[in-house]
This record gives C-alpha cells, sequence and structure tokens, in this order.
C-alpha cells in the first residue's frame, strides 16, 4: 500500500503539536522566575533541555522557523549553562518574547522574515561577552489561541508542503469518532473506549458499596474496643479485692464472703460480656474476610482495566520513524532506512510517551555521528545506504528491551580517550583504557566527538538527555560498538510506571525498597566470608572478588556494627562491574506502586519515588542507577576498633573530594588514590562540610558548581571556622574567567586548576606542595 504523506504528515504534526505544548508549558512555568532575579543552575539547565529537544522535534517535522529560532535561543542558555557569560535581565524578556513567537507559530501564524531574523539577533547579541544593550523584542500582538496537545515527532521523506498552518490547523481539530470517551486532564488528551470507560465507573460505583460496609465494620470494631475497656477497667476496680483474696487463702483464714460473692458477680458478668465479644469478633472476621476478598478482587480487576486503558501497541511509538530517519538523513547528503519489528507487544502509554524524546535523540545521533556519506560506505565494502534497526522483546513480566543498531562507523574508542582526556574527564596521558570503561562516557553532559555544531547534533547533550531520562522511568542504558561495523544501544524499560516488585530491606532502623529488577542476587553469608585488608572489604562471589559497601554508607545513615554471624547482601550490577550492598537486614520480596515525590522535587540523588506499604508505613524507593554509582564512590566503612592495617601507613596524607559529577569525582579519587593518598569523596558541598567537621582531613579539593553549597561558600566557610581555618584548599573547576579565579582566591583557596586544561602531574605537584 502506497504511504498516504498527507496523512502522516497531519498526524506528525498533531504529535508534535502535544510534545510542544507540553514543553512550552515547563519553559512558562520556568521563566516567569528569571524575572524576578538571577535564576539557579537547576532552572538553567532545565531550560535549556527543554529547548535543545523542542528544537529537535521541530527539525523532525520539518518546520524551520521554530527550528532556526530554538537553535539561536538555545545557544545562547548554552553559554549562560557553562558560565561563559553572565546572567542579565534582557535574557528573561527575550527568553519570554522568543516562548511567545514560537507559540504564534505554532498555532499556525506564518511568521515574516524579518520577525525571525530579528528574535534571532537579540539572542545572538545576549549570547557574546561583554555588556549588553539592546533593544527588546515585543511579543506578536495577535490574541492568543489555546492549542492541543500532540503524540510525537516524524518528518516524511519529501519537502513539506506549504500549507503548514492549515494542516497544523486540521490536525488539531477534535476527534469525531463516537465510539470514544475524551477525557482531559492538564493539557494533555486521553481517549478510551466507551465500554472501558463504562467498566471503571461501575468499579467506582462498587467502591462506594464497600467504603459503606467498611465504615459499618469501623463501626462494630470500635463497640468491640469500648467493650474491651469496659473489661479492662472492672478488673483494675477489684485488683484490691482480688489481692486480699489471695492474701487469705495463702495464710489459710477463711475468705471474706462479702469479697466472694463479689467476685463471682464479677465473673458471671465477664463471661457473659466475653461471649457477646466472641460472638461480635467472629462477626467481625467474617465481614472482614469478605471485605478483603472483595477488596483484592475490586483492586485486581481495577489494575488490570486501568493497566489495559494505558497499555498501547509499540508500533504507535514507531510506525512514524522510518520516514522521518529518510528525511534526515537526506537533509546532511546521507542515505538511510529505518526497520520495524513486527510486534505485538503493548507497553503503558506513559512510558511509551516518555521513550519518545530519549528515541528521537538516538536516531539523530545515529545519523549524524555513526552512518556515512554514501561514497564512504562504498569505499569500505558497504551499502550505499545506511541500515538502522529497532528490535522490541519482553525482557521478563516487569521489563521490555529497545535495541537499536546501525551498521555505521561505529566509536573510536583512542578517540573518545583523547576528547575525554580533552574535556578533563580522564587524566591526560593515562593508561589506554578498554572499550567497556570508555563506552559510559559519551553519556556525560557536554560530551560530543562532532568538531562542529550542527542543527541535528553536536552540543553533546543527546545521549545525557536520554540516560536521565531514562533513569527516571526506572530504566538504563548500555552501548556496544564495533569500529567500522556499527553500534548497538540496549535500552532496559518497565513494561509499566507506577507497579512492579520491589526488595525491600532494613538499614539503620528504616525500610527502604529496591526495584527487584536491578537486583542481581539476595544472599545471606557467613560473616567469616567477607574478607577486609589493605584494599578495602570484598567478598568472593562466583570466583570474583567484589568490593562490598554498606547502604547505610551510601545513604549517608550511620553505619552499624557488623554482624558476628550472617551478613545479608544484594548485588548490583553486571559481570566485572558487580558490588555487594551490604544490609542490616533482608525483610520481604513484594509488588508496590510507586509514587513520585512531587513536582516540590525534580531529582533526589539515590531516591526514585516512594511507597506505602500495608501498615501504613512510607517507605522510599531507592533509585537502581544512583545507588550503582554512588555505591562505587563512596569510601570503603570500616566499623572495626581495631587499628588500621600497617600498610595504610604508605598513604600520603587524607584527601577530602568534593564534586557532584560522579565522574569527575571518580577519576580524582583514582588519581590520588594511585599517588598513595587515602581518599573520601562527597557528592556537593553541603556534605564535604559535614564530612569536614566529622573527620580529620590533610586536604581539600573541591569543584564550584555543586547543588545546595558552592565550592565558594564552602571554601570560605572553612576560612570562618577557627579549628578548620589552615586546612588547604585546591578548587578544581570549569570556570576559567579571570572574575572567577579573582573570587576563588579572595574566599580563601589555595590553588584554583581548571578541568578543561586539568594535567595529572599539575595535581599531583600542587597538592605536594600543599601538604
Amino acid at each position: 500500500m502506497p504511504l498516504d504523506r498527507a496523512a502522516l504528515l497531519q498526524h506528525l504534526l498533531a504529535s508534535f503539536q502535544e510534545e510542544a505544548a507540553e514543553r512550552m508549558a515547563i519553559l512558562e512555568s520556568e521563566l516567569p522566575d528569571w524575572q524576578r532575579g538571577v535564576p539557579d543552575s537547576e532552572s538553567i539547565k532545565s531550560v535549556f533541555r527543554e529547548v535543545h529537544s523542542l528544537k529537535g522535534a521541530a527539525r523532525a517535522v520539518g518546520l524551520d522557523e521554530p527550528e532556526q529560532i530554538c537553535h539561536s535561543w538555545e545557544s545562547m542558555l548554552l553559554v549562560l549553562r557553562d558560565g561563559k557569560r553572565a546572567y542579565l535581565p534582557e535574557m528573561a524578556t527575550v527568553s519570554l518574547s522568543t516562548l511567545q513567537l514560537l507559540k504564534r507559530c505554532l498555532q499556525g501564524e506564518q511568521l515574516t522574515t524579518e520577525q525571525v531574523q530579528k528574535i534571532c539577533a537579540a539572542l545572538k547579541h545576549l549570547e557574546q561577552p561583554g555588556p549588553a544593550q539592546l533593544t527588546v523584542v515585543p511579543p506578536p500582538s495577535a490574541p492568543v489561541v489555546e492549542q492541543a496537545p500532540k503524540h510525537e515527532v516524524e518528518a516524511s521523506s519529501e519537502p513539506i508542503p506549504a500549507p503548514v498552518a492549515a494542516l497544523m490547523s486540521a490536525a488539531l481539530s477534535p476527534p469525531t469518532a463516537t465510539e470514544r470517551v475524551t477525557v482531559r486532564r492538564s493539557g494533555a488528551t486521553t481517549r478510551v473506549r466507551a465500554e472501558q470507560f463504562d467498566e471503571l465507573s461501575y468499579h467506582g460505583e462498587a467502591l462506594r458499596q464497600l467504603r459503606l460496609q467498611m465504615h459499618d465494620l469501623s463501626s462494630r470494631s470500635r463497640s468491640l474496643q469500648i467493650n474491651f475497656q469496659r473489661l479492662w477497667q472492672r478488673r483494675l476496680r477489684h485488683e484490691g479485692m482480688l489481692s486480699r483474696l489471695r492474701a487469705q487463702l495463702a495464710e489459710g483464714t477463711t475468705p471474706d464472703l462479702d469479697s466472694l460473692h463479689l467476685l463471682l458477680e464479677w465473673q458471671d458478668w465477664s463471661l457473659d460480656l466475653v461471649a457477646d465479644m466472641q460472638a461480635a469478633s467472629h462477626i467481625l472476621h467474617q465481614n472482614g474476610a469478605t471485605l478483603d476478598r472483595e477488596l483484592g478482587s475490586l483492586s485486581e480487576s481495577y489494575s488490570r482495566k486501568m493497566e489495559a486503558l494505558l497499555q498501547l501497541p509499540c508500533r504507535s511509538l514507531l510506525d512514524e520513524l522510518p520516514a522521518m530517519v529518510t528525511e534526515l538523513a537526506a537533509q546532511i547528503g546521507k542515505q538511510a532506512i529505518l526497520q520495524l519489528p513486527n510486534t505485538p507487544l503493548q507497553v503503558d502509554k506513559r512510558i511509551l510517551d516518555a521513550l519518545r524524546t530519549p528515541l528521537m535523540h538516538l536516531l539523530r545521533n545515529a545519523i549524524d555521528h555513526g552512518i556515512e556519506r554514501p561514497a564512504e560506505r562504498e569505499a569500505a565494502g558497504k551499502p550505499a545506504v545506511g541500515n538502522l534497526n529497532i528490535e522490541l522483546n519482553q525482557h521478563s513480566a516487569s521489563h521490555f528491551t529497545l535495541t537499536l543498531e546501525d551498521d555505521g562507523a561505529g566509536i573510536d574508542p583512542k578517540k573518545l580517550q583523547q576528547k575525554a582526556e580533552k574535556l578533563g574527564l580522564l587524566p591526560a596521558g593515562g593508561p589506554v583504557l578498554s572499550s567497556q570503561q570508555l563506552f559510559p562516557l559519551i553519556f556525560a553532559s557536554g560530551f560530543s566527538t562532532s568538531q562542529i555544531i550542527t542543527t541535528i547534533s553536536g552540543r553533546g547533550e543527546g545521549l545525557a538527555i536520554v540516560r536521565e531520562a531514562l533513569e527516571q522511568l526506572g530504566g538504563d542504558i548500555t552501548v556496544q560498538s564495533e569500529l567500522g561495523k556499527g553500534c548497538r544501544f540496549t535500552l532496559r524499560l518497565p513494561l509499566s510506571r507506577s507497579i512492579f516488585r520491589a526488595v525491600l530491606v532494613k538499614v539503620a532502623d528504616q525500610p527502604f525498597a529496591i526495584p527487584a529488577s536491578a537486583v542481581n542476587r539476595s544472599l545471606r553469608l557467613p560473616a567469616s566470608s567477607v574478607k577486609q585488608d589493605e584494599d578495602g572489604t570484598t567478598i568472593q562471589i562466583d570466583n570474583l572478588n567484589l568490593p562490598v559497601r554498606h547502604l547505610a554508607a551510601v545513604l549517608s545513615l550511620p553505619v552499624p556494627p557488623p554482624p558476628q554471624t550472617h551478613r545479608n547482601m544484594l548485588l548490583l550490577g553486571e559481570g566485572m562491574q558487580q558490588i555487594a550492598l551490604e544490609v542490616d537486614e533482608l525483610l520481604d520480596d513484594q509488588e508496590i506502586t510507586l509514587k513520585s515525590l512531587g513536582k516540590q522535587i525534580k531529582r533526589l540523588r539515590n531516591c526514585l519515588g516512594a511507597t506505602m506499604l500495608g501498615d501504613g508505613t512510607v517507605v522510599p524507593v531507592l533509585h537502581p542507577q544512583d545507588l550503582y554509582r554512588s555505591s562505587l564512590q563512596v569510601s570503603d566503612v570500616i566499623r572495626v576498633s581495631a587499628p588500621l592495617p600497617l600498610a595504610r601507613a604508605k598513604h600520603q596524607g587524607r584527601i577530602l573530594v568534593a564534586d557532584d559529577s560522579f565522574t569527575s569525582r571518580g577519576l580524582l579519587r583514582a588519581l590520588l588514590e594511585t599517588a598513595g593518598y587515602a581518599v573520601q569523596t562527597a557528592n556537593d558541598g553541603l556534605e564535604a562540610w559535614n564530612a569536614l567537621r566529622q573527620g580529620q582531613f590533610d586536604l581539600l579539593v573541591s569543584d564550584i558548581e555543586m547543588p545546595r553549597m558552592d565550592g565558594f561558600t564552602l571554601t570560605a566557610r572553612l576560612r570562618a571556622d577557627n579549628s578548620r581555618a589552615n586546612l588547604p584548599v585546591i578548587l578544581v573547576t570549569a570556570l576559567q574567567s579571570d572574575e572567577d579565579r579573582a573570587r576563588g582566591l579572595e574566599v580563601g583557596a589555595n590553588a584554583y586548576l581548571v578541568k578543561g586544561g586539568l594535567e595529572t602531574d599539575t595535581v599531583l605537584s600542587t597538592i605536594k606542595r600543599l601538604i
């Protein structure tokens, strides 16, 4: 059947409208705060990423003007995010004007060339260093029309027809199918079959009936509680009489007859009351058991109906992608086709919606960096047309995998290491690392091997956005590549966003839940199997010596003394990358419902959300990937009272490293430990300050841009503390302006090193000079 490009385009534009509405809603919530003062780094990063993704989506559907505007806006935000340009109030004004212009454009208005050039010039002016004096571009004066949402993003292999506005307007028209019910919620639209809506309404009525039964059960329970109180109070009143009768019997004297009569009356009354209470408790038990069964059945049925309501075939996410891939490749002089799987797999709509943007970034990355130009492919013995392939498989009852593979150039480990050293992610001149060690670096923010910035890619943000989005869904991503033969990205994701199995553990008298999919094995081992030497605490599992970290230390909780009999362990990671996570107690393995932390907390390290157990206990659900990374970075905790082994004496000093980047933190730690220093790490400035107050250190190495407390504030607070004022401080940062250097020295830093030009010898010689 020939491709109906007009219908496809209409669907793509409607999809784009929905995504654009969601992203611009986030921008509308963030930008007004910029007018009230200097925005924090998190707000700047949030706005940058939304604009970055909006640009990519606009490009995918061939909307040149929004793409051009977003590209200029993104460039201005990039210099602000990277600290190359100080914030100016005009940035908020121009950003809001840009947002309003984009809204008008996406609602169908044809922008003039002058409008586009004027806003892009204003953004470009703010991108330049030095004071900015500019004329603010006012938003268009036409009335704002409410816009409807989208489904997603893809382009045809032919140019977009001229009357885009008409097509977009048609895409926003409401559905005409009478057999569906449309439910609107905060700017989004969900369409369901009428019979499903009726079934959910029926469940609502059943819940109301069960609520009445529960009310009656609660009243009966209250009556039973009152009778228990009466029985207990009467027993207390007769306590003195019982004591006297016992004493008289012990002495062999004749008991007081009046007391005996009262005792018998009390016994008769108590027996009657207990008989009534037994009958009442039997009724309560029967009613409670019936109610439990009915609620359980209703809950299961309701959950199944809701899951069915939210389940969509994965093809709804994929069908639009081949045309987009062909179009994107053609725009940069390449040829590519995308092969899709024929699968009936269905996944939670919320997972599919959130997966659209990461998948778009991966496809653009594959086309721009992976697939070669036709002449290059033919010279290498490949077909001129590049091949991309997507595979979908249900990994388990709760997870599925999406694999995106291309037959392009692959990733060059040598170039990857050179770029990492240039960016300061790896020490210059260090040992050659394996592909397995290097490939995770491509997900670091700002990492790109591209020599130029294009409208498709090159800023190094795409893969960072992919990893962050997947981790927010409770998923992960791995990459495999062979130079000259291609690249494979494997995404592992839950089938449902809210319900999954979790391992319940207890640490420091607090319960925690860890997604069961992240736990390879749970072990209860003899204490003697845990070894401790100069290399730290390890355990041998399947002929592998795995590092042991206590979950309490990872979460910055008090670490209890080691048990004398058994140790409880959870294995995280894969193969040689595994780590044994020790917990105080293994509680259970059960299905939980995940609840988000709310809009007030966008991202909390090590925490995915929360759940409530049957007894009402609220339990944090730990973030699997954060937990693994934090476990690798946390210092080994030695809880024994014996002196340290003599081998520890080889350390030349104790250093605290503070950096919110786990990569930078880990590399600095590896560098310093190799040089013979004892190293402890902190994830931000506040954690570093607490560590400095609790322990003894010979030197502090700190990043500047960190959450909660930055390096400038940490250094100033240290100098104001009499007991720690003389501790040497080295600031290691990407900020390289003269003003930043001057401020670092003003607050009391002993040295200021820039990450971009960081050399191993420079770091070590500076430390040696200071301690």
